[in-house]
Formats: structure tokens, C-alpha cells, sequence
């Protein structure tokens, strides 16, 4: 068995403020790197799960910013990390296909302009509105193209609430209540940890229970949201349109000026 663990990192518990870069204070770089170790616990978590659920295959996907965030030598051995520059290999979800058995969400965030929401952005809008998609909810319909089951998503409770509604039988690990955009009510970092836990086995040994979730194509595709977050508007492109949301995403995607697929020369990349 073959399990896919998608991650970010402001849906995790005690996470509620945007990463600084810029800022190399030592108060912030100390800041920056406490939440890649309660990342990095809680992906740990979903990793063990599968593995104790029967999976002889776990692969994990950095997915926030630079791809270089989970502390990856704390992880259990016998799993795979993608890792590195985003959106520079052939895909934003890498090596995801049809022998995965399951896809886990870790640590999402709600799409753009949910109210109250833990630092919400990135509002993919499909077929002109009928129906809207956050990250989370784009990697199961991506998923869903190869008939890959999204069995568990953590986050806060918007997050969860909006994922739920889209695959009413996903188990949810809900790790903090949003309160405002930069307010949250987490449990404490163990227990987010037992929640995964406890959701990503209880999920897996579900998923002949839980359909992927699958939009219908053709489809329309579009991005609202704007540089930093701060406001969310559609974005100065025209629609995408292609047979399949996985090949609408990727479409739109290969438009961006922050994606550089399939990049198979040095161009002068730096981390971070």
C-alpha cells in the first residue's frame, strides 16, 4: 500500500502569523524554526500512522514556500520526503498518480476570503464560480483525476468544515478554532499529534469508504488572490480551460511568474 502525505504548515497547531524571511532577528529565526519542529511532529505523526495502518510506501510532500521546512532526519526512516524548490519538478504535487492508495492532508489553510480563517489565501475558482477550491481541496480533486481517495485533512475548523462538505466521509483532525485571520484556540502540540494519528489510520482503513473526489470536466479555471494575501481579486489572466482540473491547475500554473516546471538547468536559484 502506497500512501501520499501532502503537507503546509499554517494549519498546524500553535501556527498564526505568515513566515517572515526577510526579517533574520534571532527572536524570529527562533520562531521560524519552532514551527517547523511542530510541522514536522505532526507530519511524523500521519507518516507513523500509515506505516501502522500496513503501508510499505509513505511519500511526503513539503508543500509550503521554499519546500524546505519539514526536519526531515526526525521523520520515520522508512518514508520518502519530496523536497526542495516548489513548483520546479514536473508537477506541484509530485510523483502523485495512480498507484498511490491514499491521500493525507496535513497542516492546510483555508482558501482566500473565508472569514475568520487562520491566514486564508489562494481561492481557485472553477467554472466561474460554481464551485471554489482552497489547497487542500485542489490536491484531492487533483488526486481525484486518478481515482486517489483523500481519506484525512488537519487544519483549523475552517478548513476542515470546507473539506468535509466537499467529502462528507474524510476523517478530520480539527488542531486549533480560528478566532481571526491572526487568532486561534489550538490544542496543545501532542495532542494535535495523537489526532493525526488516530485520523490518518482511522482514514486509510476507511478508504474503500470514501470516494475521491472528482470534478467533472471540462473545466474553467481561475486564481483570486493578490501579492502578500492581502487582498483577494482575480487574477490578470484569462481563464484556463482543459479537459481535466489537473491539467486545467497545471495549465494556469505554467502562466504564474512563481513556477518554473520542469526546470533542468541551473538558473541561479538560491535558498531560501
Amino acid at each position: 500500500m502506497k500512501i501520499y502525505i501532502e503537507t503546509d504548515i499554517e494549519g498546524i497547531a500553535g501556527f498564526c502569523f505568515f513566515e517572515n524571511r526577510a526579517d533574520k532577528s534571532y527572536e524570529n529565526i527562533q520562531h521560524r524554526y519552532r514551527m517547523r519542529r511542530l510541522l514536522t511532529d505532526e507530519v511524523n505523526a500521519a507518516v507513523k500512522a500509515a506505516f501502522d495502518s500496513g503501508a510499505d510506501e509513505v511519500l511526503v510532500k513539503d508543500g509550503h514556500g521554499s519546500g524546505y521546512n519539514i526536519i526531515f532526519e526526525n521523520l520515520d526512516p522508512r518514508c520518502r520526503i519530496i523536497h526542495g524548490r516548489n513548483c520546479s519538478g514536473p508537477h506541484w504535487l509530485p510523483l502523485l498518480d495512480a498507484s498511490c492508495d491514499a491521500l493525507a492532508l496535513v497542516g492546510m489553510h483555508a482558501m482566500g476570503e473565508t472569514p475568520n480563517a487562520i491566514l486564508p489565501h489562494s481561492k481557485w475558482k472553477v467554472n466561474g464560480g460554481a464551485i471554489y477550491l482552497s489547497e487542500g481541496s485542489m490536491a484531492a480533486a487533483i488526486a481525484g483525476d486518478y481515482s486517489v481517495p483523500t481519506v484525512f485533512v488537519s487544519g483549523d475548523d475552517k478548513i476542515t468544515a470546507e473539506i468535509k462538505s466537499k467529502i462528507p466521509n474524510i476523517e478530520t483532525a480539527e488542531v486549533k478554532q480560528a478566532l481571526s485571520v491572526y487568532q486561534a484556540c489550538s490544542v496543545m502540540p501532542a495532542r494535535a499529534c495523537e489526532m493525526i494519528y488516530a485520523g490518518v489510520k482511522q482514514g486509510i482503513a476507511r478508504r474503500s469508504e470514501i470516494k475521491p473526489y472528482h470534478i467533472q470536466g471540462p473545466v474553467r479555471l481561475n486564481l483570486l488572490d493578490s501579492p502578500g494575501h492581502i487582498e483577494h481579486k482575480e487574477m490578470l489572466t484569462e481563464d484556463v480551460e482543459a479537459p481535466t482540473i489537473d491539467q486545467a491547475f497545471m495549465t494556469f500554473e505554467r502562466r504564474m511568474s512563481w513556477t518554473c516546471f520542469d526546470t533542468s538547468k541551473v538558473d541561479g536559484f538560491v535558498f531560501p
